[in-house]
């Protein structure tokens, strides 16, 4: 007998359905021997009728030769499709050695080998001190077996469910259901049961939108259990599906899951998870617990586990292991077909990485589905967890149930359903009053195949419910919905900000809880494609989707400058109250050009110039503005030094007369390791790059003050004419200091305005290294850049003078903004912006609630810490350290394969570390070699942090070996 299974016959012909016209739903032969022979109790083959000839993968074509693309997949049974060639192999040997189909609780290989392979599929943490207990073949009888483990441990008999709950249909799990229609006609179901509010953010029993309604959820429960008048005697166990899968596909936060744990634990309550449905990959985690980081005490699984066959098991920590021998059992526990499959099933997610591929092709799925939802008027939300995705259908046009939610729509939800059918898509509904499509397609789905259903899908809805109705024209209704896009003045002119920025607030706190890595790990090109299908006419989607939205595509995969391996660049994470700043200034919208545009920001930047021009100990005639950042200030520090030198050496004016006709002549010195803006800035203000004469640096990167003499003397004896020396605080890769003080001597002697760029450097002014600044108050301008090491939100900079009539340079009066006869300040004066934010407001808020010394602190134990980690890097085999730390950033390379091009290797590792979501790294060149970069930046993280950052690229860099 041959032990390869032949799928020829089975195999179809087509990745995907090619419907030309619609499928033919009619009743066949087949169908009506079923509806003569089957029970009223058969539910699927009223809502899909087909009668299936074969299948494959996710496909499967009915007698008619029909072919669909099937997104229910078993009720998520069916993980890796139908007719998988690897699960087919696997029931073939299976039989061929000779064992029983089933075995009661005896064990076997096969039941060894299963047992295995889902210890290894379960988190560590869980998995360590887990037990494993085979059931009936379905998921109620899992839950069933739960229910009597939890009452037998604690020696209590209340249970609890939630809302919208489903786990079962025996009498102990429709005790637990949270449907009433279901229930109505029984009796006698098991007693004692007790439901809490489930987070439903469309119909949360709270009236509250986002994380706000789960908060108020997890209060409620906590409260009742604490409260000795609540009525509800404490449960033995609180059962609950961690993503609810018939109640609508609505996950439960993160957070939420995190809080039930710990009141849970803390009233000595077991937890039950019920991943029946939603667990084996289809959240995009192995389990839909695991995004939360909590381990349950009992977990209920069937479905997916058995590979397609009927399997169902408990695992649960062996504390509460109180079983006697055959207490709990049944004959079918022991079916070694399903232990055979399950095995290979769970075998093939892990190698093929299809819980990976679930979460971005879920990613793709959910994005095609709120874009259709941008073009009609019957879908309230997208929503659910990898490839587990749910749409809820609601009545056009905005109508609202009592409550003030979407009115549900189930009739047209079951008229899509047989729409998408007719299109060749089996999509599964549920949900409150039958209003929720369901997609439950297995993990191998292609996203060719998620194209079809998503066209499919949108076709059956334009058919059915047709396009967003366009209003007529109408000035009043049209105003009345304008209004909703601002903030208003007056009692109730800021409610929608506060709904607004609440969601907001929730958003970005999942994301953040969420972020375990730097980058998501998305393929750029993925991305790139679901950014670019955003429709950006005419949407007109509620902000709280778009919110929502923004959260799920941009957010999460942004780039964490907060996450300890995000370590590349001069980015730092921004200070609480410099967030808290940005929201008074986007809202308030000043506009930094008159007084009258902005009167107390006016005051406020002038402030806080004041107090960096103290802090700098530039003298009384001292000013500054506030910029974009240190290539703007830079500009201008150059483009006043320009203009000064211009009047000095000629009286000559540049702003009447434009360049003089030496221009030609006029040179710029600075380092060789000076930013580039000082080449951009000198080609912006029309002297060239050529005028920028670069002078050789020492070993640690500080300019050779005895080259720039004879740099100096050279360029003079050859009739040039340096006008400008340009100092760095702070070289953007070694962070390099120049001796500010001896460029001020040399600058005094020659006549030349001294220009220190102190983006990076200059805050250590504040620490108790603010010694290595010194000569900085000699300069003439000055660039400070907050959203480096002041840790203000980007942009945020500053520009100051030594002397503020050198502004002069810069001032035009308009007759609209800031005439000659003016008494108030008009900050335009100082500035080649017009237009220019409140920025001033986020160093003062941050100023008043972190204060000098802490930040000072903060930059000498970021120096310190940098030493420590070169230390580190020193003393490994693995990596080469190519510079002392001179400030914050640590050059260094891995030496990785010596047969290959080390420089190329660092180049690919760089890129395959940020692709991978394994770190951001810099890249910069050391005397000629490439170098991996550490600009250490956030004075939160720990030694640990680094000896984990770098285990992770030396790992890494084996793969890249290998």
């Amino acid at each position: 007998m041959s032990n390869v299974f032949d799928l020829d016959d089975i195999k179809l012909a087509s990745n995907v359905p090619v419907v030309h016209e619609l499928y033919d739903l009619t009743p066949d032969e087949l169908l009506l021997s079923q509806e003569h022979y089957e029970s009223e109790v058969r539910s699927y083959p009223r809502r899909l009728p087909l009668a299936i000839k074969k299948a494959s993968g996710a496909l499967v074509e009915d007698s008619r030769g029909q072919l669909f693309l099937d997104c229910l997949a078993g009720a998520g049974t069916l993980a890796l499709g139908y007719n998988h060639p690897e699960i087919n192999q696997a029931i073939i040997e299976q039989l061929n050695q000779g064992l029983p189909y089933q075995t009661l609780d005896m064990t076997t290989p096969a039941k060894d080998k299963f047992i295995k392979e889902v210890m290894n599929f379960l988190p560590d943490d869980f998995a360590t001190n887990a037990r494993i207990q085979f059931c009936g073949p379905s998921g109620a009888d899992a839950v069933e077996a739960a229910i009597k483990l939890a009452k037998q441990t604690t020696g209590r008999n209340t249970m609890a469910a939630f809302h919208g709950a489903y786990h079962g249909m025996t009498n102990g799990t429709m005790a637990l259901m949270g449907n009433l229609g279901t229930k109505e006609r029984r009796q006698g179901l098991m007693a004692d049961v007790h439901f809490l509010p489930f987070p439903y953010s469309l119909r949360c029993p709270f009236g509250l939108k986002g994380n706000e309604g789960a908060k108020q959820s997890i209060r409620y429960i906590e409260r009742m259990l604490s409260d000795d008048e609540s009525g509800v005697q404490k449960p033995a166990a609180i059962i609950v599906e961690p993503v609810q899968g018939e109640g609508g596909v609505i996950p439960a936060p993160a957070f939420w899951l995190q809080e039930l744990r710990r009141i849970t634990k803390e009233h000595g309550i077991l937890l039950i998870l019920d991943e029946i449905q939603c667990g084996i990959g289809k959240t995009g985690h192995r389990f839909a617990f695991e995004e939360s980081g909590i381990t349950p005490d009992i977990l209920c699984l069937s479905k997916a586990v058995g590979g397609g066959l009927p399997m169902s098991v408990l695992l649960f920590d062996k504390s509460i292991d109180t079983w006697r021998p055959g207490e709990h059992t049944g004959t079918f526990r022991g079916n070694q077909l399903a232990m055979a499959t399950g095995a290979k099933a769970l075998e093939i997610i892990r190698r093929d990485h299809l819980v990976e591929h679930a979460e971005k092709a879920g990613q793709y799925l959910r994005e095609g589905l709120e874009r259709i939802a941008g073009y009609t008027d019957c879908i309230a939300e997208v929503r659910g967890k990898g490839l587990m995705l749910g749409v809820e259908i609601v009545k056009p046009n905005n109508q609202k149930n009592k409550f003030g939610e979407p009115e549900a729509d189930p009739e047209m939800t079951a008229n899509i359903q047989r729409a998408a059918l007719e299109r060749g898509l089996i999509i599964e509904k549920g949900g409150r009053q039958g209003a929720v499509l369901r997609f439950l397609p297995p993990l191998i789905i292609s996203y060719e195949q998620i194209d079809f259903a998503l066209d499919a899908l949108s076709k059956a809805i334009l058919a059915t419910a047709g396009p967003a109705t366009i209003k007529e024209a109408n000035a009043e209704s049209d105003q009345e919905q304008w209004r909703s896009y601002f903030i208003h003045t007056g009692e109730g002119g800021a409610d929608e900000l506060e709904i607004a920025l609440n969601q907001t607030t929730q958003v970005l706190k999942q994301v953040f809880e969420a972020a375990d890595a730097p980058y998501s790990g998305l393929e750029p090109l993925v991305l790139k494609n679901l950014i670019n299908n955003i429709e950006l006419d005419d949407q007109q989607l509620p902000l709280e989707t778009v919110i929502e939205q923004t959260g799920e595509l941009i957010a999460k995969n942004s780039i964490m400058v907060q996450h300890p391996s995000c370590i590349a660049h001069l980015h730092t994470p921004p200070l609480l109250p410099a967030v808290a700043a940005e929201a008074f200034i986007s809202s308030l919208n000043q506009s930094m050009d008159s007084w009258d545009q902005a009167s107390s920001a006016t005051y406020v930047e002038q402030k806080v110039v004041d107090w960096l021009c103290g802090v700098y100990e530039l003298g009384e005639q001292a000013d500054g503005v506030f910029t974009s950042g240190g290539t703007q200030s830079n500009l201008m520090g150059l483009l006043l030094a320009r203009d000064w030198a211009a009047d000095t050496i000629s009286g000559h004016n540049i702003q009447k007369e434009g360049l003089p006709d030496y221009a030609g002549k006029l040179r710029i010195l600075c380092s060789k390791k000076s930013h580039f803006t000082v080449q951009k800035s000198a080609s912006l203000l029309g002297l060239g790059e050529h005028a920028v004469e670069c002078v050789d640096t020492n070993p640690d990167g500080t300019i050779k003050l005895a080259s720039l003499v004879t740099t100096i003397e050279s360029m003079k004896s050859e009739g040039l004419m340096p006008f400008a020396l340009v100092g760095t605080a702070g070289t953007t890769d070694h962070g390099a200091i120049d001796d500010l003080a001896g460029l001020a001597d040399i600058a005094q002697q020659h006549n030349l305005w001294l220009h220190v760029d102190g983006a990076y450097g200059g805050a250590l002014i504040l620490s108790r290294h603010k010694t290595r600044l010194h000569g900085i108050e000699r300069a003439d301008s000055l660039s400070v850049d907050f959203h480096k090491l002041f840790y203000q939100p980007i942009s945020c900079g500053a520009v100051l003078l030594k002397d503020k009539e050198h502004f002069k340079y810069l001032l035009h009066h308009a007759d609209y903004l800031n005439r000659e006869d003016d008494l108030l300040p008009n900050l335009v004066d100082k500035s080649i912006a017009t237009t220019k934010r409140f920025d001033a407001l986020k160093v003062l808020m941050t100023m008043q609630c972190v204060g000098t010394q802490a930040l000072g602190a903060m930059y000498d134990h970021l120096l310190g810490q940098a030493q420590q980690v070169a230390d580190l890097i020193n003393q490994s085999a693995d990596f080469e350290l190519l510079a002392d730390p001179a400030l914050s950033t640590v050059l260094f390379r891995s030496l990785g394969d010596q047969t290959v091009d080390i420089d190329q290797f660092n180049k690919q590792l760089r890129i395959e570390a940020l692709v991978k979501g394994v770190a951001v790294l810099g890249e910069t060149v050391v005397e000629g070699k490439v170098a991996l970069k550490f600009t250490i930046l956030n004075p939160c993280l720990t030694m640990a942090d680094f000896e984990t950052l770098l285990n992770d690229i030396n790992d890494l860099a084996r793969t890249l070996v290998d």
